[in-house]
Order: C-alpha cells, then sequence, then structure tokens
C-alpha cells in the first residue's frame, strides 16, 4: 500500500536488442547413429540397448513360418537389481531430425499379430508359447533380457525415448560411453 501523495515507481519497458542469436545462444541438435545406448528410470532400473540388434532365431522361425515380412530387432539389456518396480521394455521410439517418430513394440505384441488364427493347433501353441516367454517382465532385484522388434533403424537418429514400464514413465536414452 502506498502513502498518500507517493507513487510507485514508473515500470521499466524491457530491455530491447537487436542481436542475431549465435551458435553460443541457439542449442545445436544432437545428431546420433545406430549404436549402444544407456537409459536409467526414476524407479532404478537401467538398460543397454543394442540399435539394431540381432535378430532372434525363435521370432525368426515363426515369422518365416507366418510369411511375414523381415523385421528389424532391438536389444535390451535391463538391470532392476536396484529397481522397485518391474520393467517389462513396453515399446522403444527413435526419433528422426524431421520429427519422425520409429515406434518398436515388445516382441510378444510382434508375435501375437504375426499369429495364424488357422493355424494347426501345434504351430498355433508355438506361438503362444514364444510370446508369453517376450511376456515375462525384469521383476524388482532380477536381471533380463528383451527382445523389440520395428521398422528399418534410420542412418541419422535425433532422439530416442524407452517406455520401460509402458506409456508413461517414459525416459531418454543417450550415447553409452
Amino acid at each position: 500500500m502506498l502513502a498518500a501523495g507517493c507513487s510507485a515507481p514508473a515500470a521499466q519497458p524491457p530491455a530491447q536488442t537487436s542481436e542475431a542469436p549465435t551458435s553460443e545462444t541457439t542449442p545445436t541438435p544432437v545428431v546420433m547413429a545406430p549404436g549402444k545406448y544407456t537409459f536409467e528410470n526414476a524407479t532404478g532400473a537401467t538398460g543397454t540397448l543394442d540399435i539394431p540388434g540381432q535378430p532372434d532365431p525363435e521370432i525368426e522361425k515363426l515369422r518365416e513360418l507366418a510369411g511375414a515380412a523381415p523385421t528389424t530387432y532391438l536389444t535390451v539389456h535391463v538391470d532392476n537389481r536396484k529397481g522397485t518396480v518391474g520393467v517389462n521394455m513396453y515399446a522403444v521410439s527413435i526419433f528422426t531430425p524431421e520429427g519422425k517418430e520409429l515406434k518398436y513394440v515388445n516382441a510378444d505384441t510382434y508375435i501375437d499379430e504375426l499369429r495364424p488364427d488357422d493355424a494347426p493347433a501345434e504351430v498355433y501353441n508355438q506361438f503362444i508359447e514364444l510370446g508369453n516367454k517376450h511376456m515375462e517382465m525384469a521383476k524388482p532385484k532380477a536381471v533380463k533380457d528383451f527382445v523389440l522388434v520395428g521398422p528399418t533403424v534410420p542412418d541419422v537418429i535425433a532422439g530416442i525415448t524407452v517406455y520401460p514400464t509402458g506409456m508413461s514413465g517414459e525416459v531418454d536414452a543417450l550415447p553409452a560411453s
């Protein structure tokens, strides 16, 4: 509150600058390439991604049996020994410099999509068993390897987002040192 006869100082307009942004003020986008990446989530799990990874022979056998097109594999090694929540490696998104998102899903989802509905019971059960194997999570105090599948990995990567426990709780993966 102002006393009678006193006035508040006049507000000063913000200083105007005419300097153009420089390389010191404009961040340069980080350009990454396929290789090893790491992440750590808020619940204590850590992971190492191989982008791309090696094809999984069991999944490849079922893919060929279903007559599906070749796919790209990502492999993820999760160490949840310090974690407090199970990790199921729901998905990984790789972003291109143009902003395109390439989505890689857990192998159990892929195997389920491959499974032919009209397959004989013996073949059908092979898909179910392998899908169930890839559905298992890395429980707290556990270490587990995961396989994800999706499109061809781009030569230039602008960013990688990992969804270790579903669509919430995503974290960025960074190049391994």
